[in-house]
């Protein structure tokens, strides 16, 4: 996937954005400079448990480097969080006022808000909590809303934000412009692009009266042990008698593949996408957690054979 900014990686360091004039760029740090000094100072002031960090970084959403601790916050896996602190962050990143002006680090923050939504909505999919219609369908609406505030931002950058008194400033509100197509296409972060498209599938793929993601995902855990010969037996879940001598991830991806159905259209990309998700929520809890039953590296083997079969 193209676009201005780095990429999510494995590495033990992460990154936050920093800013250079009229662009952005990625300043690589390690957790103990740059995490610890938000999250653990939170900790010094009282705040020890996810839910209570989480609680006070929702507050300062219009911080960059909170918001950036936030999203560390959620893809830690050994942190837990209450159905109440998942649906009050869910609630709180998809408030598009905050984007009310357009200024040099628009497109880094737009980026990062929507990378943290991303990370907190996949915990959500994997918690044992089930969003109202009403709650999914407000989110849902809100993202017509951030694609706007993308569509303008950079319009507003491709000019840039010192020419704001320019008298054709009013083609910012002009929906059908051929100009304004070709400054989008000039300019565009496709990444933001791209998890806009990924929150609107997986909102979609979440269901209000049924158990059916979750059955999903239970199902993606006992196929992915037997194919691991971590557990020993048949695949009794599926229907399917398959030895786990047999069993391979390629085999195991066909029967996932035919258990899933959505409700809703979603992009052709996003089934194989979040059956690789789910198969690496489970890699990483048996790698990570508490069960430690296999390797990092052995992990990362099972997710680039899951690609090859591509």
């Amino acid at each position: 996937m193209e676009g201005s900014s780095s990429q999510d990686g494995s590495s033990s360091c992460n990154t936050i954005p920093e800013i250079h004039d009229s662009a952005f760029s990625y300043k690589t740090v390690s957790h103990e400079n740059f995490n610890n000094s938000i999250l653990l100072k939170l900790e010094e002031d009282g705040f020890t448990t996810p839910d209570e960090k989480a609680e006070e970084l929702i507050k300062r959403l219009t911080n960059i480097k909170y918001l950036y601790a936030l999203k560390l916050l959620f893809e830690n896996l050994q942190n837990e969080f209450s159905p109440q602190i998942l649906r009050d962050t869910l609630v709180a990143l998809a408030d598009p006022t905050p984007f009310d002006f357009y200024a040099k680090q628009s497109v880094t923050r737009l980026e990062l808000h929507l990378r943290t939504w991303v990370t907190v909505l996949e915990r959500i999919c994997f918690s044992p909590i089930v969003l109202s219609k009403e709650l999914r369908d407000k989110v849902y609406n809100s993202l017509s809303k951030f694609a706007e505030i993308h569509r303008k931002t950079t319009q507003v950058i491709e000019i840039g934000v010192d020419n704001n008194f320019k008298s054709n400033f009013n083609q910012f509100n002009q929906q059908n412009n051929n100009q304004d197509d070709q400054i989008i296409t000039k300019k565009r972060n496709y990444n933001i692009d791209f998890l806009l498209i990924h929150l609107r599938d997986t909102l979609h793929s979440l269901r209000d009266d049924e158990t059916w993601f979750q059955e999903i995902i239970r199902r993606t855990k006992e196929l992915l042990k037997a194919a691991l010969n971590i557990t020993p037996g048949v695949l009794s879940a599926t229907g399917v008698d398959l030895p786990n001598d047999n069993c391979s991830i390629l085999s195991m991806l066909t029967q996932i593949r035919k258990s899933l159905s959505f409700k809703y259209p979603v992009a052709s990309y996003y089934v194989d996408w979040r059956i690789m998700l789910m198969i690496q929520d489970n890699l990483f809890t048996w790698s990570e957690g508490t069960e430690m039953i296999i390797s990092k590296k052995f992990c990362e083997l099972v997710l680039m054979e899951y690609l090859w079969s591509f």
